[in-house]
């Protein structure tokens, strides 16, 4: 018995330094992969709510612009709500040309940053950035 009970007592306390040294790592892994995910939710539903607003702009009648870039505007707007992001970001759609043709340009700057907080702001990037130039039909 004297036996066993020396080797119990030379690993005593083994796990707890073993999980100490995994922990950070392990933290670091999973908070990482749920602020990169987020990131990648975030610029999908950006860069679809962009090009949505220009397709929906581009439809519209070229001759009457306003009714287009309100429609663009709306739509875009009306994607974020519907990915459950807030409806700020969104500039103000344009006329642009394109080849010598009008075109409607959608342009949506979102702020992301890291929703966990573990990880600084230089590592997660903190816009998430979408340009869609759609001409019209």
């Amino acid at each position: 018995m004297r036996i066993r009970k020396k080797r119990r007592s030379g690993v005593r306390g083994a796990a707890a330094v073993e999980f100490a040294i995994v922990l950070p790592l392990f933290l670091t892994l999973v908070l990482g992969t749920i602020d990169y995910g987020y990131y990648f939710f975030v610029s999908e539903v950006v860069t679809n709510a962009a090009r949505e607003g220009a397709r929906a702009g581009s439809v519209v009648d070229p001759s009457d612009q306003a009714l287009a870039l309100s429609q663009a505007q709306t739509v875009a707007n009306g994607y974020l709500a519907a990915g459950g992001l807030s409806q700020q970001g969104v500039q103000t759609p344009t006329i642009v040309q394109v080849n010598g043709v009008n075109a409607v340009q959608v342009e949506i700057n979102y702020p992301v940053g890291s929703l966990t907080g573990f990880f600084p702001s230089t590592m997660i990037p903190a816009i998430s950035h979408a340009l869609a130039v759609m001409r019209w039909q």
